[in-house]
């Protein structure tokens, strides 16, 4: 039996479209989000949250001089490359690291094989150095390969793993996947609803290769897992069957959770979906697809894992870029081959994407290191100090990893893994000189407590701050003569100060520019208490009235 289209969908998928549901779901919820402070008598007390002002574009600057804008550059740490002892000639697919809480340990799981998604894992004291972590009770159908053997899903794709972190129906991971052969055919064949029964009944069902099925994994602690099928456990939708790799990620702001998924089956663009439960899901949304300035060659978007950041600053993702050029025609449904690197995506609601600079912010390594020709990301990691970037590397071409595999021999350098880039903490972008000294300001912005701190790198240069009123006259005693700078260091939270102890409570709540100059540095974000105001605000800040923190506020 098949189900209707959702309504709106075939509007979606003809691009003729747009859906203001994530816009509506933002906009509910910041009144949400008043009414749970104004029921907590608590929360009155608490001081203003901080966060993050970061340089992913120009737009909270009203004016800049001899300033450039540019990506920083994640660090590739060979030491932390990993292969898999199990079968070191297949690979490491969609790594999923974190930090578990109870032992301190770092965790990696992953699929040794593209299909049957095969889940392994293993442990490292520093995120680096790995070794296969044993799950004795673990009981993959079909037997274990290995004691960090986990689970297998047959006939199976999955993706990378989504840490729910509000652990909505009582599960806490989830991998997004799609099923195909033999066992969908059992469940459709026993179950009259299914929407593949009269199909699976056909003679010659196990021909017909679109008798698929998108389920759900689950688990408890990330290293037990089991297969959900059928209801809401089924993320797809009858006429619309996207191809892995899923990921998803929470959305603060809007309350609800967020999948990254193509429009379909070898369509390589990019969706967005959401839930507020993880059950029931909202239309696709499409987010990137190839646009007028992506005329060097055809690409596709294969993937885009996606990292919260900033204390609701906003998200930081990377963008699978698929690059299909070649002199040769096309001989399949669609191109096939291709090399992949990754381009830094940035939001501000987690809600609309924006490709930042149109090159690679995951360059390929050199033949012959791993990822020389795929680079894919799957797991954003943040600590105190760093972003670490865990991504699946290849030294074969998309669509020839098994035939440079069968070449080289199983003797061979492996020709998948997992390695490792850090990245500075904020250091997605950032603003440097063109030259000697660059300067700019801020938009108008109210501070709502009594700190800023710098994130910059000035080791052999300097930067310094001056507050200003919103015709740019400076504030007496937070001059840029009287600002005690950043000279010769590098730091993550340097807090700004002024000479003769010029304090931040003499110029709360009320309008105020933030003016640096700085020579020979890179300045990555300050962190403050803030809101920047439009006109109203100004307005009403001046009469002694408390501007409301709306949508746009980021």
């Amino acid at each position: 039996m098949t189900r209707p289209a959702p309504r709106g969908y075939h509007r979606i998928m003809h691009l003729r479209f747009f859906i203001p549901f994530p816009l509506l779901l933002a906009t509910l919820a910041q009144p949400a989000a008043r009414l749970r402070a104004a029921d907590d008598p608590a929360a009155a007390t608490l001081p203003p949250p901080s966060r993050k002002l970061l340089f992913f574009d120009l737009w909270k600057l009203d004016a800049w001089d001899n300033l450039e804008l540019l990506p920083d550059r994640p660090r590739f740490v060979p030491e932390a490359t990993y292969t898999d002892p199990a079968d070191p000639a297949r690979g490491v697919h969609f790594p999923t690291v974190w930090r578990d809480e109870d032992s301190g340990k770092w965790r990696l799981i992953h699929s040794l094989k593209w299909s049957p998604f095969t889940l392994m894992a293993a442990e490292s004291d520093d995120g680096l150095a790995w070794r296969p972590l044993p799950v004795p009770d673990a009981a993959p159908e079909g037997g274990k390969l290995a004691p960090h053997h986990l689970f297998t899903l047959p006939s199976g794709a999955g993706s990378g793993a989504y840490r729910d972190p509000r652990e909505t129906d009582g599960w806490r991971w989830r991998i997004f996947a799609r099923q195909d052969g033999e066992p969908v055919l059992q469940r459709a064949r026993a179950d009259a609803s299914h929407r593949w029964h009269a199909e699976a009944l056909a003679p010659d069902a196990a021909e017909k290769r679109y008798l698929s099925e998108a389920v759900t994994l689950v688990s408890k602690d990330g290293l037990h897992w089991e297969l959900k099928t059928g209801g809401p456990w089924d993320w797809g939708q009858d006429d619309w069957f996207p191809e892995p790799p899923v990921f998803a990620f929470w959305n603060e702001k809007a309350q609800r959770h967020v999948m990254t998924v193509r429009p379909g089956w070898g369509d390589r663009r990019q969706c967005l979906r959401f839930s507020a439960d993880l059950r029931a899901w909202g239309d696709p949304e499409l987010q990137f697809q190839p646009d007028p300035l992506d005329t060097a060659g055809p690409i596709g978007m294969y993937g885009l894992p996606v990292l919260p950041i900033g204390n609701g600053a906003g998200y930081a993702g990377l963008l699978w870029i698929f690059h299909n050029g070649s002199s040769e025609p096309v001989d399949s449904h669609n191109q096939f081959f291709g090399t992949m690197d990754a381009q830094f995506v940035y939001s501000y609601d987690g809600l609309r994407f924006v490709r930042g600079p149109r090159r690679a912010f995951l360059p390929l390594n050199p033949i012959p290191e791993p990822g020389c020709t795929q680079i894919r990301p799957c797991s954003l990691v943040e600590t105190d100090t760093e972003v670490r970037i865990y991504s699946e590397a290849h030294r074969g071409e998309h669509g020839r990893e098994r035939a440079e595999q069968r070449r080289v021999g199983d003797d061979a350098e492996p020709l998948g893994a997992m390695i490792l880039h850090t990245l500075r903490k904020d250091g997605w972008m950032r603003l440097r000189s063109r030259g000697d000294w660059a300067r700019f300001q801020t938009k108008p912005f109210v501070l709502r407590a009594p700190a800023i701190r710098l994130n910059a790198n000035a080791a052999y240069g300097e930067v310094r701050c001056q507050l200003t009123d919103e015709k740019s006259r400076p504030l007496p005693g937070f001059t840029f003569d009287d600002c005690l700078p950043l000279r010769g260091a590098d730091d993550l939270a340097f807090p700004l100060r002024w000479k003769n102890a010029a304090s931040l409570d003499q110029v709360l709540a009320q309008p105020l520019r933030l003016e640096v100059k700085f020579r020979n540095a890179d300045l990555y974000a300050f962190d403050m208490a803030h809101h920047f105001l439009d006109a109203q605000d100004s307005w009403l800040l001046k009469d002694g009235k408390r501007p409301e923190a709306r949508l746009f506020d980021y």
